[in-house]
């Protein structure tokens, strides 16, 4: 028995050496599979890159003309309104005329009381808070 045994560890260890130069082999194999992959991905990583970088620009220039393109729409609409009010107001007459511009500053008063009462509402409800928070405080402590 112990022929045997020493027959198969020298095999062993004989194919020992080829067995771990073809898994070296295998594992550089990989390795250079990476490295050349690398290689031939660098010129279109730069042109993603730059082509990136160029339609950022574009997207950037496209923007600038939409927010001015808007702006100006703006304006002209503004003007239009202005323009078609005041055609609309000489076609009545001036008696029409001043009762719009009274009930004009008679809205303007309006919401001047209007934005009062919502400051005096919020103040007086801020007092309601804090009166109950004191309550409950007081309620606390006394448990």
């Amino acid at each position: 028995m112990t022929k045997t045994n020493k027959k198969t560890t020298k095999k062993t260890v004989k194919t020992m050496p080829k067995a771990v130069e073809a898994l070296h082999k295998g594992f550089r194999a990989y390795v250079g599979l990476f490295g050349s992959a690398y290689e031939r991905l660098q010129p279109i990583a730069k042109n993603v890159t730059k082509t990136y970088d160029e339609l950022a620009n574009k997207g950037e220039k496209i923007e600038d003309n939409a927010v001015s393109f808007s702006k100006h729409a703006r304006e002209l609409a503004a003007k239009r309104i202005e323009k078609r009010t005041a055609q609309i107001k000489s076609i009545f007459p001036k008696a029409a005329n001043d009762r719009c511009a009274e009930l004009e500053a008679e809205i303007a008063k309006l919401n001047k009381k209007l934005a009062a009462k919502a400051k005096k509402t919020t103040h007086t409800a801020t007092k309601r808070v804090t009166k109950v928070a004191k309550k409950a405080t007081e309620t606390v402590k006394a448990a």
